[in-house]
């Protein structure tokens, strides 16, 4: 099965970021997590204690900047995780972890380490 990306030709050339990186690994701006992840990855990526305390602040600063729930947030984060794993090919991710990832990542894991990815490879 081939691998759906969402990303055009023009833009494989472009900087990366927060929302090129998703799209890379096969998730679209269609699921509401999308721009949660987005908004968090930059957060974390800025400040990367911010995902010591995911839950209790991140979560928060999210609803509130977006006008929902930390359970939205939470639940809709979770969703996008499980997309992203659904893909066929777990490559670019692999590579993102460090090693073959057995099982999806947490959204803690999740987001620490694209934000960490992003922090050493986004211009």
């Amino acid at each position: 099965m081939p691998l759906i990306c969402y990303v055009t030709e023009q833009d494989m050339n472009a900087p990366l970021d927060a929302e090129r990186l998703l799209r890379l690994l096969g998730v679209s701006g269609k699921l509401s997590g999308f721009y949660y992840a987005v908004y968090m990855l930059e957060q974390v990526k800025q400040k990367p204690d911010h995902v010591l305390l995911i839950t209790k602040r991140l979560y928060k600063q999210t609803a509130q900047y977006f006008g929902t729930t930390t359970d939205c947030v939470e639940r809709n984060l979770r969703t996008l995780v499980q997309a992203c794993w659904r893909q066929p090919d777990h490559g670019l991710l692999d590579r993102i972890a460090g090693s073959p990832l057995l099982q999806p990542p947490t959204n803690t894991q999740f987001i620490d380490m694209l934000s960490a990815y992003l922090r050493k490879y986004a211009l």
